[in-house]
């Protein structure tokens, strides 16, 4: 990979949690499975020979194994990032959906309909999560201009980003999918377009560190 004129944000998705499916585990620090783990290991693996300047994270233990990872293969540092926090789900949190239903009935139903700006009991809408990381984005592109940083994030946080970067309405973010362990590949130009080059890339699928 490179970017002479571009800066090139490469956006990663944590690896596989060990911790119930279908649960709003938001903020919480849940800790990778051992297939989480791997694919992690995978993924660095496969950006070794990329020469990253710097490797930003979210703070939550989830996203550092990956970080740290690529950033121990070429030495350079690991910067914890709170606005790459996955989004705060408030009372939420820890629940799942029939829960959620059950103790604030027809409150999903609002917040599909209504991404950007509904926000869950002492949570966080999608609009107020892209405020934060988007902002961080712009940051980082400014301020390694021409140069190729990675940035490891959650799901929810990643399609905020490539959103913001394409102009998809974050009303539609749900049309992205991002895999455990993806890898995906933006270019920012001065001018501010910006280009994805790889989307949800899964390396090491034939190796079964993917479900």
């Amino acid at each position: 990979m490179s970017c002479s004129e571009a800066t090139r944000i490469i956006l990663l998705r944590h690896g596989e949690v060990d911790a119930a499916k279908a649960v709003f585990y938001s903020q919480m620090d849940v800790p990778l499975s051992e297939r989480g783990k791997k694919s992690s290991l995978t993924v660095s693996r496969v950006l070794e020979p990329v020469p990253i300047s710097w490797v930003l994270s979210s703070d939550l233990s989830r996203c550092l194994f990956l970080a740290r990872a690529i950033a121990a293969a070429r030495g350079v540092g690991v910067e914890a990032r709170r606005e790459l926090r996955e989004l705060d789900f408030g009372l939420w949190t820890g629940l799942g959906w029939d829960e959620i239903e059950m103790r604030f009935p027809g409150a999903i139903k609002k917040r599909m309909s209504n991404l950007e700006s509904y926000r869950p009991p002492m949570g966080e809408s999608v609009g107020d999560l892209a405020e934060r990381a988007w902002g961080l984005i712009q940051q980082v592109v400014s301020e390694y201009h021409g140069r190729i940083v990675a940035v490891v994030s959650h799901g929810g946080v990643n399609r905020v980003i490539i959103a913001k970067a394409v102009g998809l309405p974050l009303q539609n973010i749900f049309s992205i999918h991002q895999d455990f362990s993806c890898i995906n590949v933006i270019d920012f130009f001065s001018d501010g377009l910006a280009v994805v080059r790889a989307l949800n890339w899964l390396p090491g699928v034939s190796e079964g560190f993917y479900p």
